[in-house]
């Protein structure tokens, strides 16, 4: 007979779990292709290149550092790393393998959901030559920025995720919000997207965790929590932390 004690941990805060959250990431999405539908129609020498046109002539040699290691840590090659690393550390190392599925396919659902918006949009990159381009940057694919999708994927993840309530929570959603502004900030730093492209990223990756987070604490993370493998994995839960 199975004990309390082996019991896996949520994967999601309940709170992440509701059905009314599906609705608000379908509006989002829907926002989201208008404002890259509407920004393309622009042309590639819309108004808001003016931002990356003055960021260009704000540069100097530790701010290219910064952006550029931000752009090789996130990238596609990165940014797999990073989920893989994070997930086999909280599954194997942690012992909470629910947590670590939830982490890893609601961080993947909002970053992969750039790729739709790409593919829906199709619009052309800032031209390097105006931007003065730090990277190589070509094609169809500027809006939404994939980079800012995976951080806000990731502080998104990490919310659901977390067992913290309250103060603390308000603390960790501030400090999130400054990573994907970095983030995002990078992007127009190396003149390689503009600014829709970023606000884009923002609304689209949110609306994928959104439309997720509902389907896999209502119907897959039941069914994977009496997985013997999952029972098996899982450490002690002890009493539930507050706000769980």
């Amino acid at each position: 007979m199975t004990t309390l004690m082996t019991r896996p941990r949520p994967g999601l805060h309940r709170g992440f779990a509701a059905w009314w959250l599906a609705p608000i990431g379908i509006v989002l999405f829907a926002a989201a292709l208008l404002l890259g539908i509407v920004a393309k129609g622009a042309g590639p020498l819309a108004p808001e290149l003016g931002v990356d046109i003055a960021l260009s002539h704000e540069r100097n040699p530790l701010l290219n550092a910064l952006a550029l290691c931000i752009n090789a840590a996130l990238s596609p090659v990165g940014g797999a790393l990073i989920l893989a690393v994070l997930c086999c550390a909280v599954a194997f190392l942690l012992r909470r393998p629910l947590q670590a599925l939830a982490f890893g396919s609601t961080a993947s659902i909002g970053w992969l959901s750039a790729e739709i918006g790409k593919f829906g949009v199709s619009r052309i990159r800032p031209p390097g030559d105006a931007t003065r381009a730090l990277i190589l940057e070509s094609g169809a694919d500027s809006f939404p920025s994939g980079h800012t999708a995976f951080a806000v994927a990731i502080v998104w993840a990490i919310v659901a995720v977390s067992a913290t309530a309250g103060r603390r929570r308000w603390i960790l959603l501030g400090l999130g919000s400054v990573f994907v502004a970095v983030v995002g900030c990078s992007r127009l730093y190396l003149g390689v997207h503009y600014p829709s492209d970023v606000i884009g990223a923002i609304l689209v990756s949110s609306a994928g965790v959104l439309l997720w987070m509902p389907i896999w604490g209502r119907l897959l993370e039941p069914r994977l929590a009496e997985l013997g493998l999952i029972r098996k994995l899982s450490g002690p839960t002890g009493k539930e932390p507050a706000g769980v």
